[in-house]
């Protein structure tokens, strides 16, 4: 039993043995497989770095590759997109560049057709005016322009097509360097107010109570009509010693009159007649008062006014003193009262407030009525600290509301600039004289104002798509002269621009182009990616 289990143990011991010799062989061969595997790869690579150092890493055309399998054509240019044999570029030779005028340090641009007028690509000779000059110089003066760097060179370029279908596949569509308006303006938001200087506050100068009110909220009055009637005792105590003053004058004056002839006859001592000429004064003196008191009350009473009158005629026109006649005319003197103060209108416009009614006591702390000019309005703008600095007294400024409830903007002019800044905002208050004279402007309507710093009407103006910033300039792309000449090369000059304002998706040009000149416009894009690529590909062959 011991012998068989000893057997069955050892039996399956030969096998075993044989195992390791045949597993060692098949890792050396595997081994041996992937170090020549890694060979070849790395034999390929090195190939290829040896190819592409001889190529300068020159991508191959499909026909070079496969030889015969295509009939050979023109070499082509790749990094300028046409035939190398007509490349402008690579042979300036065959196609000379303008000469290089380099910076213009007075305009901010290199090739300044201002200076260089040969550069300009029209059909005809042109120069730029003496207007352009000038008002390039008036924009480049006004305010901060964006600068071109001095040194971009994208103007030694010429950005060239093999054929004009090719441009036109390429979606480049042109547009012609014109003229039209331009107005460069600080827009602010505002406020319109009425105007302070036209707008009165107006309340009683007695107290007393309302007697009557003459005018409603809305109609318009003249200076000096009447508002309302206020019933003082004020002004009756000021009319009782009107007359009784004028009274007692005309009594000494009476007196004087007769002792002095007796005076000098010896008839009455001459004290009596100093006493009677003193009296006499104290009376014109109690007179001159009492008149001055009617006039604080706003009466119209003249030094001279009713001379040798009666008294009692006197007495009734003084009842009705300031009361205009269609009113006081109606009224039964007898019963009505003579202490009434006519509250009237200090200039011409329209009743804004009323807050009194009949019967109402009132006090002269009290506004009673507000009157407004509207002829005449303003416009608060609230205006950056950073652009107040550009503005002026007498700059010409529109309005629009905010509620486009007029088609043209209303204008003025800046009238009046805070010398402080607004403590919330930050900003600085700028005052603009409205004219209302339709009543159309609405106090308390908001809106928004241009500040007009330039105003142009004959400006170069251009696409705004047309032009383009490489981060160091703009440039916009000019079409050559000769472009439809019979074998000239169809290309385009860079040409760096100085911009002014852009609005409406076109673009004012300082300097840099010429009225009549042909840009590229809607697909120029095509021509600033070429422009700005890099020298991958193929490249070109030709003599640089």
């Amino acid at each position: 039993m011991s012998q068989s289990i000893v057997g069955a143990r050892e039996a399956p011991r030969a096998p075993v043995a044989t195992m390791p010799r045949r597993s060692s062989w098949k890792r050396l061969w595997d081994a041996a497989r992937r170090a020549g595997l890694v060979i070849f790869i790395m034999a390929v690579l090195g190939g290829a770095g040896y190819w592409g150092h001889v190529t300068d890493w020159r991508i191959p055309k499909f026909s070079e590759l496969w030889g015969t399998s295509a009939a050979p054509g023109p070499r082509w240019c790749e990094e300028h997109g046409v035939p190398e044999a007509d490349c402008i570029e690579c042979n300036p030779a065959r196609f000379p560049p303008d000469k290089d005028f380099g910076w213009c340090p007075v305009h901010g641009v290199a090739q300044c057709p201002f200076e260089h007028p040969e550069i300009v690509q029209t059909k005809e000779p042109t120069s730029p005016t003496t207007a352009d000059r000038a008002r390039a110089e008036r924009a480049l003066n006004l305010l901060p322009r964006g600068e071109n760097n001095s040194g971009c060179q994208l103007h030694l370029r010429r950005i060239q097509f093999a054929t004009h279908e090719a441009a036109e596949s390429a979606g480049v569509d042109v547009a012609v360097v014109g003229r039209g308006p331009v107005v460069e303006a600080i827009v602010s938001n505002g406020e319109v107010t009425y105007d302070e200087t036209r707008l009165a506050h107006l309340s009683s100068r007695v107290p007393g109570s309302v007697w009557s009110v003459r005018k409603q909220v809305g109609e318009k009055v003249l200076k000096g009509e009447v508002l309302a009637l206020v019933d003082s005792a004020d002004v009756g105590r000021a009319k009782a010693e009107f007359l009784q003053a004028l009274t007692h004058e005309r009594l000494n004056s009476t007196n004087l009159k007769r002792m002095t002839p007796l005076a000098e006859q010896g008839a009455v001592p001459e004290r009596q007649l100093r006493e009677a000429a003193a009296a006499h004064h104290e009376a014109e003196i109690r007179l001159s008062s009492a008149r001055q008191a009617l006039v604080n009350l706003g009466f119209v009473v003249p030094a001279d006014s009713y001379g040798e009158a009666n008294i009692d005629d006197v007495s009734r026109e003084i009842q009705f003193l300031g009361i205009p006649v269609e009113l006081s005319s109606t009224w039964d003197r007898a019963t009505s009262t003579s202490n009434l103060f006519p509250l009237r209108a200090s200039l011409d416009g329209v009743v804004i407030e009323r807050s009194v009614v009949e019967g109402e006591v009132i006090d002269t702390a009290r506004s009673l009525f507000t009157i407004g000019d509207v002829d005449r309005m303003w416009l608060m703008l609230n205006v950056r600290q950073d652009e107040v600095r550009y503005v002026h007294i007498d700059l010409p400024v529109r309005f629009r509301p905010s509620d486009r409830s007029r088609e043209d903007p209303i204008t003025g002019k800046v009238s009046w600039i805070s010398t402080a800044a607004d403590e919330r905002t930050r900003t600085v208050r700028v005052r603009v004289d409205l004219p209302n004279a339709g009543g159309a402007l609405r106090a308390n309507t908001f809106g928004t104002g241009q500040i007009v710093l330039r105003e142009e009407t004959e400006t170069v103006l251009v696409p705004s798509e047309a032009v383009h910033w490489d981060g160091f300039c703009h440039v916009v792309f000019v079409r050559d002269r000769n472009y439809f000449a019979e074998g000239s090369p169809k290309f385009y000059h860079v040409r760096p621009v100085r911009l002014g304002v852009q609005r409406d998706g076109r673009s004012e040009i300082l300097v840099g182009a010429v009225p009549g000149e042909v840009i590229a416009a809607k697909g120029s894009t095509v021509l600033a990616a070429q422009l700005l690529r890099s020298n991958l590909g193929a490249g070109c062959d030709c003599a640089h």
